[in-house]
């Protein structure tokens, strides 16, 4: 109706799934991210959840495309109101098998032997269910057992469910316990923000052929943002009841005024209401600077008292990535409190980390930690494994089979950010394997990016990881000059003349780079030890190479910090 009057080639905001209208925002991106990065690790499930509207089904779709190549083969779901058998049924058909029988045995059979057949043939096959919160407990088992098809090394399919909050809830319930502790990486995704917002009405109407015959003003950008909330969905429905507004009002420039009447319609105000629309709006308005401006639980209780009631979350394994953050609070302790409260309140706090990090299976626990820094070095991740993965022993023989070393370090937080490379941080948690440890891989003044998460939350404050810190911290690094660890005064190689390019970079030597390992160069090695607050060794040693480690400018090294000021 407004198209050709607006210079439109077609509706910028039509509630219809189209490829070409895809806007990825933020949370859409990181998304996308979580649920590829889930799939090629192979972590069998992973959960996307979002409320109405937020564009779960453009993550999926997007996800979809880019899965269409010869290395993926993909099913989606979109009906999962079935029973068990009916979905093994629709499964099969979506991949193109026999569907004909109607049991469930023969089904899994079918399909067991297309997911090993597709696995020979180096293909990893993913499996969508849109709309998961909608299935009954006795349908999501049969996914379970679904998941079972696997080889000793490897899971034969990759099962994404995709659903409303609804499906968090579902997956709690006692009787899929199973199934609610299988889920690697979770992902929440949030509505966007009102720039974004803002960009994605002018995506749209870009797409849609928009030649300037019509324009949104500022403010009517951020009523549509405050109304929707940032809800893709609720932008479409608004947006396009505002156009038809103008079009009807014969104005080419939508107003505050033209959004609100949209408004007004959307939410079905009697005529002669007006009053009442506006008092709606004030409130609204009211609720959302207070929820911006205010913490609303510091007004029940004042903030050096407030106690934070966690709600346990399910039991995380490896790899678990989640949006959904559950703050790791550290609440603040007045200075006039005792010494012996204050050791209380500190007990309780490591008391919740505990409690949380104990449901962990720890040698997932590992397993993440070691492949999230091995990633950082360019290093092949570990696909499987089945032994007992310790640290630091089975550790720095998977790290050597890597040209990566570990090497253990005894000191403070603040000794060991000097190294400025990733490293492990063993805690004061500890299970059958010795202490849990987590990888650190990046670091700022106020906090740090910590794998697997805790609490749902990829970052920890200073505070907190000082407080499970149980004082000693593996550095894992790469030997790129293949320095030796231990020199002789007198020995001589062209290992040798790498150290010495390194230890002048640092600005500690300044003499001849002869390969020699001479009193000046072993002082220079001692002046370095002494900056960097290493021990001091004329021979060198590990944690002397691994500080040096960044200083090869011609290498990729990760660095855990843009600015080196940590302290």
């Amino acid at each position: 109706m407004y198209t050709k009057y607006f210079g439109f080639n077609e509706k910028p905001f039509t509630l219809t799934p189209n490829p070409r209208f895809i806007y990825l925002s933020k949370y859409h991106k990181e998304a996308f991210a979580h649920l590829l990065y889930g799939i090629n690790s192979h972590y069998g499930f992973i959960e996307l959840i979002g409320e109405v509207g937020t564009g779960k089904t453009t993550v999926l779709r997007t996800l979809l495309n880019q899965l269409q190549d010869e290395d993926y083969r993909t099913a989606l779901i979109v009906n999962p109101c079935l029973t068990g058998v009916e979905l093994l049924r629709s499964i099969c058909h979506e991949f193109g098998l026999d569907s004909s029988s109607e049991y469930s045995n023969e089904l899994l059979i079918e399909i067991n032997k297309f997911l090993l057949h597709e696995t020979a043939e180096g293909r990893t096959v993913v499996l969508v269910i849109d709309e998961s919160q909608n299935l009954q407990p006795a349908v999501l088992e049969q996914i379970r057992l679904i998941s079972n098809l696997e080889t000793d090394n490897d899971k034969l399919i990759q099962i994404i469910l995709a659903g409303q909050p609804e499906l968090g809830a579902l997956l709690e319930q006692p009787e899929l316990r199973q199934l609610n502790q299988r889920i690697a990486v979770r992902y929440k995704l949030k509505s966007m923000s009102m720039l974004e917002t803002r960009a994605y009405i002018r995506h749209r109407m870009a797409v849609a052929g928009e030649t300037g015959g019509v324009s949104f003003s500022l403010f009517a950008t951020r009523w549509i943002y405050l109304y929707t909330r940032g809800v893709p969905r609720m932008i479409n429905i608004l947006c396009d009841r505002a156009l038809l507004i103008a079009y009807g009002d014969d104005r080419r420039r939508v107003t505050s005024g033209i959004v609100t009447s949209a408004i007004k319609e959307l939410i079905n105000v009697p005529q002669g209401k007006r009053l009442s629309l506006v008092f709606i709006v004030l409130i609204i308005l009211c609720i959302i600077a207070a929820t911006q401006f205010f913490d609303l639980n510091s007004l029940i209780t004042p903030k050096s008292s407030k106690i934070v009631a966690l709600k346990p979350v399910s039991p995380p394994i490896a790899g678990r990535i989640s949006s959904a953050k559950v703050p790791a609070v550290t609440p603040q302790i007045p200075k006039n409190y005792s010494a012996a409260v204050v050791n209380n309140i500190v007990d309780q706090q490591l008391l919740r980390f505990q409690k949380e990090i104990s449901l962990y299976d720890q040698n997932d626990v590992h397993l993440i930690a070691f492949n999230t820094i091995a990633e950082k070095w360019n290093s092949s991740s570990i696909k499987t494994f089945s032994g007992k993965l310790t640290v630091p022993d089975m550790y720095t023989r998977l790290a050597a089979k890597r040209d990566l070393k570990v090497t253990k370090f005894n000191g403070s937080l603040n000794e060991v950010l000097r190294f400025d490379i990733p490293f492990l941080v063993s805690t004061k948690i500890s299970d059958s394997l010795g202490a849990y440890c987590f990888a650190v891989t990046s670091a700022n003044k106020d906090s740090f990016t910590i794998f697997p998460t805790i609490f749902g939350d990829d970052r920890i404050s200073r505070k907190d990881l000082n407080l499970i810190s149980g004082g000693t911290y593996y550095l894992v690094w790469q030997n790129p000059g293949q320095i030796p660890e231990k020199i002789m005064q007198g020995d001589k190689s062209y290992e040798i003349r790498s150290l010495q390019i390194l230890l002048q970079r640092t600005g500690k030597y300044n003499g001849s780079i002869d390969g020699i390992y001479s009193v000046a160069t072993a002082k220079a090695v001692s002046d370095f030890q002494r900056s960097a607050g290493i021990s001091q060794n004329k021979n060198v040693g590990e944690l002397t190479l691994a500080a040096l480690a960044k200083y090869y400018i011609n290498q990729k090294i990760p660095s855990i910090s843009s600015t080196g000021s940590l302290k």
